[in-house]
């Protein structure tokens, strides 16, 4: 009698943004075998993209699927979610978009990642897994040093409103008025490596703001030498912005450690054995 082949155990790991839906798929061994990209859709809607995936990245069963997706931090939308996606997987995890960067960033070990895109968070885990986050409270009581930050700071420049011809009236408008807003980000940050004065403060201003809220979320905790700091997000795509960051840090934290990101979001979901969840405690 032939033996059939034992059953691979796939995993797949989901990285649920604002613009695209990345996924990974990985074997036993933790080994990338295949990736997708498909743009974003609700949480909600991931059941109907599944079968896309699997077309894609060619699995019949999966032994584990990890999703970090945005606004995923509270036990009610995590349980509903793990309920849509539980006949995919034989385990599935869920987690924040900022709590499975936190694991990509580091490898899953400790260290404080800054996220700096529409809007700004820090979240901190130290060698023992005590946690903090600092701010994340969204652009009414906080985001500073964010992409819509930047945005609406520059907004209340009468120089830079017209070099960039930016129509206040007009943004605040728009039906995503907040992404509008932050979309300015990256001309500004433009116009800072050009030279323009204003915006050049801009730029120093908002890295300042980044740079605290790492120190913020790190202090309290217990690191073994230097503070590993790590980055995310659109507006460290700029590189001065990044090393206006970097130079910000040391001031703000003198014991601290710059880490560029270990791996790709959608990769840590499907290789780490263990994505930690980081309780959102200030």
């Amino acid at each position: 009698m032939k033996r059939r082949a034992p059953r691979r155990a796939f995993r797949l790991g989901l990285d649920l943004g604002r613009t695209w839906l990345r996924a990974a798929l990985a074997d036993e061994h933790g080994r990338v075998l295949r990736r997708a990209r498909l743009p974003a859709r609700p949480w909600t809607g991931l059941p109907e993209a599944m079968p896309r995936l699997r077309r894609r990245l060619g699995f019949a069963a999966l032994d584990r699927l990890t999703l970090g997706c945005a606004g995923l931090w509270d036990p009610a939308s995590r349980y509903r979610s793990r309920r849509l996606l539980r006949g995919w997987a034989r385990r599935v995890v869920v987690v924040s978009d900022v709590e499975l960067a936190h694991a990509a960033a580091f490898s899953g070990g400790p260290g404080v990642l800054v996220v700096g895109g529409t809007g700004s968070i820090a979240l901190a885990r130290d060698g023992s897994g005590a946690a903090r986050r600092s701010g994340g409270w969204g652009q009414l009581l906080g985001d500073e040093g964010s992409g819509f930050w930047i945005g609406r700071r520059a907004l209340r420049d009468a120089r830079l409103r017209r070099r960039l011809r930016l129509d206040p009236l007009k943004l605040a408008r728009e039906p995503r008025a907040v992404r509008a807003t932050a979309a300015a980000a990256r001309r500004i940050l433009r116009l800072a490596r050009d030279g323009d004065a204003a915006a050049r403060r801009i730029r120093a201003e908002a890295a300042a703001h980044l740079a605290r809220l790492a120190a913020e979320a790190g202090r309290g905790l217990r690191w073994k030498g230097p503070m590993p700091v790590s980055w995310r997000g659109g507006l460290f795509a700029d590189p001065g912005l990044r090393t206006a960051f970097l130079r910000a840090l040391r001031r703000a934290r003198r014991r601290s450690l710059p880490l560029a990101p270990s791996l790709d979001a959608a990769d840590a979901a499907a290789v780490l054995e263990r994505i930690d969840r980081i309780p959102a405690r200030g």
